[in-house]
This record gives structure tokens, sequence and C-alpha cells, in this order.
């Protein structure tokens, strides 16, 4: 059995190690961002994946959501900026406005 083709983007990484947490196939996260014909849904979720093709804004937005991630978290680099993203989208509204609080007291000061 040939092994699937890496991903050559931090998008397609991400994506791939997402829609595998969740424990689903091409196909299923396809049909779960509209992509109902199996024939080209999955294959469109594998070029997003291994970076042949970049979804519009529109269809990222719907997998990051179908997800449960924010899409942020597809796009940011370096892989440490991601988990903080990560993190901190995982909070109730009002630790997230705790944890801004916190980056901003770590962020070196404006010199005026």
């Amino acid at each position: 059995m040939p092994q699937p083709k890496q991903p050559t983007s931090v998008f397609g990484e991400r994506l791939r190690a997402a829609r595998k947490a969740m424990g689903w196939t091409q196909a299923e996260l396809a049909r779960r961002i509209g992509m109902e014909e199996e024939n080209t849904g999955a294959p469109r979720v594998s070029r997003y994946e291994t970076g042949l093709h970049e979804p519009d804004p529109a269809t990222a937005e719907k997998l990051a959501e179908a997800l449960g991630l924010p899409l942020a978290y597809f796009y940011a680099t370096p892989d440490v900026l991601a988990e903080i993203i990560l993190l901190v989208s995982q909070l109730p509204a009002s630790k997230q406005k705790e944890a801004l609080e916190r980056l901003r007291e770590l962020s070196p000061k404006k010199k005026e």
C-alpha cells in the first residue's frame, strides 16, 4: 500500500493532523463542510493536506470550524505561536482576556 504524500505546507500539515485527531477520513471532512460528492470532496481535502492547492478563504474557514479550531492556528508560524493560539482559543472568554493581559505584561514595552 503506497504511503500518503507528506504535507508540504503548514496549513496542510495541521489540517491533516487535526482531521486524524478527530478520527475522520478525508471524505468525512469533505462531507462535513458541504462537499457532498465523495469523488471530488476527498481529493480536494487531499490536495489541501499535501499543499498542492490552498483552500479559498471561505473553505479554509469551513474546515477550521468543522474541526473546532481557530483559522489562525492553521496559518500561524512558528509552531509556538500556533500553540498559543490553540490554547487561548480553548479558554472561556473571561480567561482569554486574562491570558491577553498576561501576554501584554510579558511583551516588551514600546519606547516613547
